[in-house]
């Protein structure tokens, strides 16, 4: 009978045996990755095992990116400025941030969202063309909210940042965007880059996620910019930390 290392390389093996493939519409490749890490912290961590049980059919993000969500909302409870989710769907990531910081006196949480589904999709996208994801509704996460008590969430609907931009005055410690899109990514970057604190965190969603390519092309652009660290985790996630000022 092989053991575990010996059926772990074959499925390796495997999976790189597959050919590499690409959107007709992009240039990025995508191939099937099986890293070799197998450390689970998220199932030591009853608090969020509870979390995730509650929110898991109100989002359509893995246990691993919510958890990542969760580890990093935490580490920004010394960083100067709110939280905020762009594309919220049904609210699960969202009272997934709000949880990891309730009891951090002061710090808002913010969700923003049409709330009629995926907007400004463009020629830089491959599958989006608009209206996706649209079955939900502003009440849907008022009532995930309310029943996992949280009062530092504030649900903003409409086109972030051009409809409601005015209800955020303060810095961001983190921005979660999760729009799907390139246009739409971007403008809310724009609008976050001259409130982030330094220490500040921008998590997106969809990186490397075949029919995402809009928000790959606009990630592998914003780490040019010299203000943050880029760490691409092969969960999904891009993730950009503020390190200096910029003028």
């Amino acid at each position: 009978m092989p053991s575990l290392l010996e059926e772990i390389r074959t499925a390796y093996q495997k999976i790189r045996s597959q050919a590499p493939w690409k959107h007709e519409k992009s240039d990025y490749w995508h191939h099937r990755i099986l890293p070799f890490a197998t450390l689970a912290p998220w199932l030591d961590d009853i608090e969020f095992v509870h979390l995730y049980e509650k929110i898991r059919s109100h989002t359509l993000v893995d246990i691993y990116r919510c958890y990542e969500l969760w580890s990093l909302a935490k580490q920004c409870a010394n960083v100067e400025g709110d939280l905020l989710e762009v594309g919220v769907w049904r609210g699960g990531t969202g009272c997934i941030l709000a949880s990891a910081i309730r009891y951090q006196r002061g710090k808002k949480v913010y969700l923003a969202d049409t709330f009629s589904g995926v907007v400004k999709a463009g020629v830089d996208d491959t599958r989006y063309v608009g209206g996706e994801h649209a079955d939900t509704s502003a009440t849907i996460v008022q009532q995930l909210v309310d029943e996992l008590s949280l009062e530092n969430v504030q649900i903003l609907q409409g086109i972030f940042p051009e409809d409601t931009q005015d209800r955020i005055t303060g810095k961001i410690a983190l921005l979660h965007c999760d729009v799907d899109v390139y246009r739409s990514s971007k403008d809310i970057v724009e609008w976050c880059l001259p409130r982030l604190s330094v220490g500040a965190i921008i998590i997106f969603d969809d990186y490397g996620f075949f029919g995402c390519e809009g928000v790959t092309r606009y990630c592998e652009e914003l780490r040019q910019r010299p203000e943050f660290k880029f760490i691409h985790n092969l969960n999904g996630h891009a993730i950009f930390i503020k390190i200096t000022v910029t003028d």
